[in-house]
């Protein structure tokens, strides 16, 4: 159902076409008999909609396009708490953008893959906990300070933390400012593409919104179909009548497997009165204007060469860790050329199913698509990556970006992505760079080398900034970054471990039947 929806949805003009009777019945035709294939957490299952499924996805459209945001221009995305837009930038400031990170990008070396670079690396320059000097007492006093406590460990970082940047969003939503520099941007040598990326982050804050208020506690995901299965027949298999008759033992475990898969059951459905409205009802609306928030920006390029002609499938991830606060992630995608399709899939950690006897394979498989052994998780849809496209999406769910490869295997091919995280608004700030310097080395040395006589020497200079505190130099934020990326990839580890791949137990599971 969600894919027919979202298939519909995602066609030009839909929200009109909903009222042509025409356009409805084409919309019915194509999707009568078809089978759908919806990806489980171990396989795929194949799905046919039944005419009340479809009337009632048509009808729900109603609550779509209620939803729409037509003066931001945009919409719901693949799933409930996704949002997309394909106009946020004019083209003007597309082009603008896209050759001020390409002089930021003629500047650096590529990453160890040597496909990746890092316009603006996120990880680099990090908090380090007892080390980072942070602003108190506004400014009249500088010392580092200790990581957050912690009981639940392995969410929580103990060495490092992203820094954020501060940003003042404009009373109608219009225009932001970035009240303090982006990490690992020097806001000195490219003005130009902060006044660039305000531009961009602007047109995310409805998309943010958005998001944030349909992940309010107050306005709980609809579900389309509540309830559990019911079996119709009860008559099972007979077993053998003797404890020895070792072969009909046999024919009797494969008769009940058989049995236990195909036996008439009567499956959970869409209410027999249809759609019930009231999809864009929201009881509580979240607004960013006129605040402060914090963000982390990221930018990525990357550029795929006929030596290094396809880049693997990213793995499956949440953004930062509990004491980065990051409560929605925002995607653009700003240019690409010569590369395959690519997706950003997303997934949701799910509860165990109820309403099934201990054992049940037949209920569980055929009701939820899921196995015993298999991962708590639910997929929950893509979106096809293109020049223009962002998403804003709840860090609740794991998201990844597929593989791609060059279309053109003779011609290099890119693609160019811009990241912003938002820190949770609701709660205390986080330390940003508002309260901490900059730490990198070559930007006070640059400052220096401008501000200082030109006659000064070099060794002068070289021996100031030794005994500033606070800065750090390339090698090592290099060997910091390494050892974040690996405190994140053992976060990320752990973090489906016991969320998002937590084993389904048929048999002692919560709330199973005994």
């Amino acid at each position: 159902m969600l894919q027919f929806s979202v298939e519909i949805r995602r066609s030009p003009g839909w929200w009109k076409g909903r009222l042509d009777s025409g356009i409805r019945n084409a919309w019915f035709g194509s999707a009568v008999d078809r089978t759908w294939r919806v990806k489980t957490p171990s396989s795929h299952a194949e799905v046919k909609l039944s005419a009340r499924q479809i009337d009632y996805i048509l009808d729900e459209l109603e609550g779509y396009a209620a939803l729409r945001d037509e003066k931001h221009r945009c919409q719901v995305s693949c799933f409930e708490r996704v949002w997309e837009s394909e106009s946020l930038l004019d083209e003007e400031t597309r082009l603008a953008l896209q050759q001020s990170l390409d002089k930021i990008k003629a500047l650096l070396q590529r990453n160890e893959d040597n496909m990746t670079i890092d316009i603006i690396d996120h990880q680099r320059y990090p908090l380090v906990y007892n080390q980072t000097l942070v602003s108190h007492l506004n400014g009249r006093s500088y010392r580092p300070i200790p990581p957050p406590p912690s009981t639940d460990i392995y969410t929580v970082s103990p060495t490092f933390a992203l820094l954020p940047s501060d940003v003042f969003v404009s009373a109608d939503c219009s225009s932001v400012k970035f009240l303090s520099y982006i990490n690992n941007l020097d806001p000195t040598r490219h003005s130009g593409t902060y006044v660039l990326l305000q531009k961009l982050l602007a047109g995310f804050m409805p998309l943010f919104e958005h998001t944030l208020t349909d992940l309010h506690r107050n306005n709980p995901l609809v579900q389309r179909i509540p309830g559990s299965c019911r079996y119709t027949v009860w008559e099972e298999p007979e077993p053998p009548d003797h404890s020895d008759d070792d072969e009909g033992w046999v024919n009797y475990e494969r008769e009940m497997r058989q049995w236990a898969l195909n036996r008439p059951i009567n499956l959970p459905d869409v209410p027999s009165t249809g759609y019930p409205g009231g999809l864009e009802n929201r009881r509580h609306t979240v607004t960013l204007r006129n605040r402060v928030v914090q963000v982390i920006v990221s930018i990525v390029n990357i550029t795929l060469t006929p030596d290094e002609p396809r880049f693997s499938v990213f793995p499956w991830h949440v953004e930062g860790m509990r004491s980065e606060r990051i409560v929605a992630c925002g995607f653009h995608c700003l240019s690409t050329d010569n590369i395959t399709n690519t997706s950003i899939q997303f997934r949701m950690a799910v509860t165990y199913p109820k309403g099934f006897s201990a054992g049940d394979a037949g209920a569980t498989l055929r009701t939820w698509g899921i196995e015993d052994g298999d991962s708590c998780h639910q997929y929950i849809g893509e979106v096809p990556v293109r020049p223009g496209l962002s998403l804003v999406f709840p860090n609740i769910y794991q998201h990844r970006q597929t593989s791609f490869e060059l279309r053109d295997p003779s011609k290099q091919g890119h693609i160019t992505v811009i990241r912003f995280f938002l820190v949770d608004p609701e709660i205390r700030p986080i330390v940003s760079t508002s309260v901490v310097a900059p730490q990198q080395k070559d930007w006070i040395h640059k400052a220096l080398d401008d501000n200082l006589d030109k006659r000064l020497p070099n060794e002068v200079i070289e021996k100031i900034l030794n005994n500033v505190e606070g800065l750090m130099d390339e090698s090592e934020a290099d060997s910091y970054k390494k050892e974040l990326l690996e405190a994140r990839k053992r976060f990320t580890q752990a973090s489906n471990s016991y969320h998002f791949c937590i084993p389904f137990d048929i048999w002692n599971g919560p709330e199973v039947a005994p």
